[in-house]
């Protein structure tokens, strides 16, 4: 099937009009023409940026979308209705039982066509269901598929099955066969979703909850599970982990360190160091003498789309989130998870087309749900497809420390998701001229007096 051009994704939609703050169960309406209106219920956090799929970092990237698109939707006598509500708690979390009020008031009050939201888990655990019960499409983003999920859920990225897939392919090439250690902090918000989508390999791995009050226990933890060794939390967290491991002798090409950052802020300069080189202190310094240990570690991040389309796209969300919502976003990987919602719902919008073009109706969930599986659009985060679970192919990167000397990282291995293989772009610089072995059987002494030299505090 021949892919359409990018301002012509679906060929004919309507314009979703967004509204200029977040307000919960705010709804504004396109000048809608004799013909069918789309009613479109939006379930995101309103005003917290911690999560990267906030109203005020979506709601442009929808009203981007969906204006370009307005004369040929137009045309096609659709019209779209939105109505958004927050699913913030007084705290500004994610919260399941707001999450549970708001999607009963949004179908009680404006009796939506579709659901779009959704990106914590915990505020999945009703609206799922309601949703499925109700025979309504949801579209979430940031999200991962469990295996009682909603069968009217779509998942659009930017994780999903193609992780499993890529940890999968990197083990067998670098002929890892025991079961990988991870270290999970207990403050993980986003990194959810890495953990979680890997959770398919338990009991294939072993987890520790990690302590700053008692820091020690990890590397007893990875002493024991390893050598490798999967960290799911903060950039602080993981320094004081590879400082840890640095002063015990487990960064000499024993152990092999995977960051799992789905969306790069460890690689960025704003907060911390200069660019793709975490290691640095927020001063861009190596206080502790990090730079070495981290020639140990790995990083996994979601592929960002280089392409002149994609990088317009993500300085216009930049702009208008600052007009719309007066905050200041930057160009990190949080604004693929807004270019997801764009391209997955344009891809709906387009199967609704078909379907009503062939005499059905926008509450034909499962004819729309199954031509969402059949198309293929290139989307401003690259092709988007679905796969028979619902969920989009995904493309990941794998990071490694090429140049030793400076200590950047850069991009060694490329994941595709549509094609299911790994392309690799360069070596990795291993210490010792290969990977690791992961059958590891040295035991250290924690009472070793040349183990623990450093700045690093064991508890």
């Amino acid at each position: 099937m021949a892919v359409p051009p990018p301002l012509l994704l679906g060929a004919l939609a309507a314009l979703l009009a967004v509204p200029s703050t977040a307000r919960p169960a705010a709804s504004n309406a396109s000048a809608a023409p004799s013909g069918v209106e789309v009613r479109v219920g939006v379930l995101l956090p309103g005003r917290n940026l911690r999560y990267p799929w906030a109203w005020p970092r979506v709601a442009p990237a929808l009203n981007l979308a969906l204006e370009a698109l307005q004369p040929q939707l137009r045309h096609a006598g659709l019209a779209v209705r939105t109505a958004f509500a927050s699913t913030e708690n007084e705290d500004g979390a994610c919260d399941h039982l707001v999450a549970k009020f708001q999607a009963a008031d949004l179908k009680s009050s404006h009796d939506p066509d579709v659901l779009l939201g959704l990106g914590c888990p915990q505020t999945n655990y009703f609206v799922g269901p309601f949703a499925q019960h109700g025979q309504l499409p949801l579209i979430r983003a940031g999200a991962y598929r469990r295996e009682k999920d909603s069968s009217t859920t779509v998942y659009a990225g930017p994780v999903g099955p193609d992780l499993r897939a890529f940890q999968d392919q990197v083990h067998r090439l670098l002929n890892w066969t025991s079961r990988p250690a991870r270290v999970v902090s207990p403050e993980s918000d986003y990194w959810d979703y890495a953990l979680l989508t890997l959770e398919e390999y338990a009991p294939y791995s072993v987890a520790h909850r990690h302590s700053h009050d008692q820091p020690g226990q990890a590397v007893r933890f990875i002493q024991t599970n390893g050598p490798v060794v999967y960290i799911f939390g903060s950039l602080e967290m993981l320094q004081e982990i590879m400082c840890l491991a640095q002063a015990h002798n487990m960064t000499n090409c024993d152990y092999i360190f995977i960051y799992m950052d789905i969306l790069g802020e460890s690689l960025k300069s704003e907060g911390h160091c200069k660019a793709a080189k975490p290691w640095q202190s927020k001063e861009s310094q190596d206080t502790r003498g990090l730079r070495e240990a981290f020639q140990m570690l790995l990083v996994v991040t979601s592929h960002e789309p280089q392409t002149p389309e994609y990088q317009r796209f993500q300085s216009q969300v930049i702009q208008h989130a600052q007009r719309d919502f007066g905050v200041a976003l930057n160009d990190s990987l949080g604004t693929l998870v807004a270019g997801c919602f764009h391209d997955v719902l344009l891809l709906y919008l387009r199967a609704l087309n078909e379907t009503l073009r062939e005499g059905g109706t926008k509450r034909d969930t499962s004819r729309i749900l199954e031509k969402m599986r059949g198309l293929k659009i290139q989307g401003v985060t690259g092709m988007v497809s679905i796969n028979s679970d619902n969920e989009r192919e995904t493309d990941f990167d794998l990071w490694a420390m090429r140049d030793v000397e400076s200590g950047e990282y850069q991009v060694v291995a490329h994941y595709v998701g549509s094609e299911k293989q790994i392309k690799w772009l360069g070596p990795i610089p291993w210490m010792k001229g290969g990977p690791p072995l992961d059958n590891l059987t040295r035991v250290f002494d924690m009472n070793d007096p040349s183990c623990g030299q450093g700045e690093c505090m064991e508890g």
